[in-house]
This record gives structure tokens, sequence and C-alpha cells, in this order.
């Protein structure tokens, strides 16, 4: 199963990257949670893909690339860059056009080839910086 798995999560982060959320969303159980950084607890599934949504909105070219990915039982680690350029509004930022990267670590647990839960970290300060939310000195 340690394929099969892997590939939900690479069919996820390229949905999301080509934009289409409705095929994230259905990749994922109906009973997912989504840990997540920046949020204030636990996501479910509609307000996980409500949150992608909104940022691939404002990096209308965010991509992935996937650098490892390691499966162990029902689990999936992926690590990965994200690129692209802050373009749109994100909630109340203003858009700088300028390009963002980050890097950050996954996992996901798949169940019944659909993402049931996951835990997400990366580089949120790097992030926070690009989008104008926090200011960094160089």
């Amino acid at each position: 199963m340690s394929e099969e798995n892997k590939a939900v999560v690479r069919g996820s982060l390229e949905s999301f990257s080509n934009g289409n959320i409705d095929a994230c969303k259905a990749m994922m159980a109906d009973n997912h949670v989504f840990h997540f950084p920046l949020a204030d607890g636990p996501m479910d599934r509609d307000n996980h893909a409500g949150a992608m949504g909104m940022f691939k909105a404002a990096i209308p070219d965010l991509t992935f690339e996937i650098h490892d990915q390691v499966s162990d039982g029902d689990k999936v680690v992926t690590r990965f860059t994200a690129t692209g350029t802050f373009t749109n509004e994100f909630q109340g930022l203003a858009p700088s056009g300028e390009g963002i990267e980050f890097s950050g670590i996954s996992i996901a647990q798949i169940v019944d080839g659909k993402s049931a839960e996951e835990w997400e970290s990366f580089d949120t300060m790097a992030l926070m910086g690009q989008l104008g939310a926090i200011h960094t000195h160089h």
C-alpha cells in the first residue's frame, strides 16, 4: 500500500498546484482533520479545502515540488518546497508581486485511499515575512 498511499499525497499536491481544489477535497476522507501551524486548531475537510482555495487565489502560480516521500504503515511523510508569486490579496494582506518560497514537511494518514488526517510543518516565519504579515530584517 505504500506506493498507493504516496500517490494519494502526490495527487493532492499536483491538484493543489493545478488549482483543482475540488480534486484535493475528493482525496480527503469525510472525517478528514488537518493540523496546520497557522490555524486556530485543527481544520475539517471543508475548512481545509477552503483554506487551500484562498491560498491558491492569492498565489495563482503556486506549485509544490516534492523532494522526498517516505511511507510507513498508513502514514506518508513528504518533504516539499512551495513556490509562487504573491499577486492577489490574502487575508487582508496587499499583494507584493514578489516571489514566495518555503519548505515544509507533511505527514498524512491515508485510510482507504483518502487522507484521514494530516499534520503540516513548514517555515512559517519565512512565509509570513514574504507575505508582509511580519517584518523581518535582512
